[in-house]
């Protein structure tokens, strides 16, 4: 057994001293040596999606008076790298020398954000048990701040023991968590230091399940299904909306997005159990929202894949980069117009009564839909949706306008959104019981391709537009002209390769055994 990653948590309540917590346990046999005690600040970084933890490991960067080190804690136990960098950072990749290869492999690419700073008092002491067993005792006092905010005043500290197995068994350990918990009276805490702290602090982790109460079940009325949906969606957008507007990340930015995407479907798929006005009305105000952040991402997206594509044209890399510096420009004043929204009285209200809505009893019951189970209304919404998709897909082909492709697009995501609500009530993803897995995914590649499509036919305007003004602006001359052919026929290609692979993936996803390998869709679909 890996010793080094046994640990177990427990709050430490004021008042209650390391010393006299080891004396109690030494009149059942525990010895200990002297302790290590040692003020630290601690900054614990995370990707945006929380990779780190769900591989099961806490990065973080450490100082004392002894220096400053990465520190790693995970499966394989601890470790300690040196760090050479200037303590605080805004943000490193995960490539950045010095990180310890577990985190960077995790990461995969994204970067390493402050998540959590720490300012601790710590009592580290060396434990042994009459049978032998090793382990460390860590008693913390910390306060805890956001990473870039200033220290609290006057702010109260939380109290961390924290019990390492250093050698020994897994009886040992039992035996030692079961002697501090009713011997020396500690509760389990909710989590490691991080976790503990993100909670003090009232922030939410990257990544972290949503709240129980908002999970859908199969016996959720559709009233009450509509309502947890909202406050999912809810949640997805205040967790990426501090992140959206410091900008480091573009993920946060395109989470953001896809939250507020999907609570517009939703709001027109359950506008009949959450009252038509009502939801119009919200989906106008996050059709507001919508186009603010969909401004900023598609150029993101835009600016991306032009630095990407020019590089395969050496003659067209000038252009590019002159194309490219000039969306770079304007994308300036987008991003402030998207920071004032989301920092405006109006954006807040618009999440008050999205709490609102998520939060409020449904109404009264009366005989219709809304008052069936999700387990067996949820089919039926998700045949009419499929129908949608198939009336339009079945009439694809190589001659298919761009438009008609583009509104298959939006119909395969509300069949996506909707398939990936009701998700829960059909099965339990988290366990493997996912009947609507293989559906989804067949969905999610054609939809991508159908993007992809778009983005190409998309792409081919905006470079001529943006080329014809930066002719009449004189920022560059009409010869530059010649050389945006290669930029548009790399365009022209991808569309004409998505196209091909279309008819191949719509293939794959048409199938009956797709769309009834599940067995929740209603006789009547396919």
């Amino acid at each position: 057994m890996d010793s080094g990653h046994v640990v177990s948590w427990f709050g430490l309540p004021a008042g209650r001293s390391p010393s006299a917590l080891l004396r109690s346990l030494r009149r059942v046999g525990y010895s200990g040596g002297p302790p290590a005690v040692f003020r630290e600040e601690c900054l614990f970084l995370e990707t945006q999606d929380g990779r780190l933890a769900r591989g099961g490991c806490r990065l973080s960067i450490r100082r004392t008076g002894q220096g400053t080190v990465w520190h790693l804690s995970g499966p394989e136990g601890e470790r300690q790298d040196p760090f050479e960098g200037t303590f605080p950072f805004p943000s490193l990749s995960p490539d950045t020398a010095g990180v310890p290869p577990p985190a960077s492999t995790l990461a995969d690419g994204r970067l390493l954000l402050p998540l959590v700073r720490l300012r601790s008092l710590v009592s580290a002491t060396p434990v042994q048990s009459s049978s032998g067993a090793a382990f460390l005792f860590r008693a913390e006092r910390f306060i805890a701040a956001p990473p870039r905010a200033g220290w609290p005043k006057g702010a109260r500290s939380v109290g961390l023991f924290t019990v390492r197995l250093v050698g020994g068994d897994a009886d040992a350990f039992l035996r030692v968590i079961t002697d501090v918990r009713d011997r020396l009276g500690l509760s389990a805490a909710a989590g490691d230091t991080c976790r503990v702290a993100l909670l003090a602090l009232n922030l939410s982790e990257p990544g972290a399940p949503l709240p129980d109460h908002l999970r859908m079940r199969p016996d959720d009325t559709l009233t009450v299904a509509a309502r947890k949906v909202i406050g999912q969606q809810a949640v997805k957008m205040r967790d990426n909306l501090a992140g959206t507007i410091e900008g480091e990340d573009p993920e946060y930015l395109h989470d953001l997005r896809v939250a507020t995407r999907r609570l517009r479907s939703a709001l027109r798929l359950f506008a009949g159990a959450l009252g038509p006005r009502r939801a119009d009305a919200l989906r106008r105000d996050l059709g507001w929202v919508a186009q603010r952040l969909g401004t900023v991402r598609d150029l993101d997206v835009f600016i991306l894949n032009l630095r990407e594509q020019a590089q395969r044209l050496g003659e067209a890399d000038a252009i590019a980069a002159l194309l490219t510096a000039e969306l770079v420009r304007r994308r300036q004043p987008a991003r402030v117009a998207l920071t004032a929204a989301l920092t405006s009285r109006r954006f807040q209200a618009l999440m008050c009564r999205l709490d609102a809505l998520a939060s409020s009893p449904p109404p009264r019951p009366h005989p219709g839909a809304h008052t069936l189970p999700v387990a067996e209304i949820g089919p039926v919404l998700l045949e009419k949706a499929q129908r949608r998709v198939l009336r339009l897909g079945r009439t694809i082909g190589p001659t298919t306008p761009a438009a008609d492709l583009h509104r298959l697009r939006i119909l395969c995501k509300r069949l996506r959104y909707a398939s990936e609500f009701f998700r829960e009530a059909f099965g339990d993803p988290a366990s493997g019981a996912d009947p609507l897995a293989d559906y989804i995914r067949t969905m999610v590649r054609f939809q991508d391709c159908l993007g992809e499509h778009q983005d190409a036919v998309t792409a081919i305007g905006r470079i001529q537009d943006l080329a014809k003004e930066m002719v009449q602006q004189q920022q560059i001359g009409p010869e530059a002209l010649l050389q945006l052919g290669g930029l548009i026929q790399v365009q022209r290609d991808i569309a004409r390769r998505r196209r091909g692979r279309l008819v191949k993936l719509w293939s794959r996803f048409d199938r009956r055994s797709v769309r009834k390998q599940f067995g929740v869709f209603s006789k009547t679909c396919g």
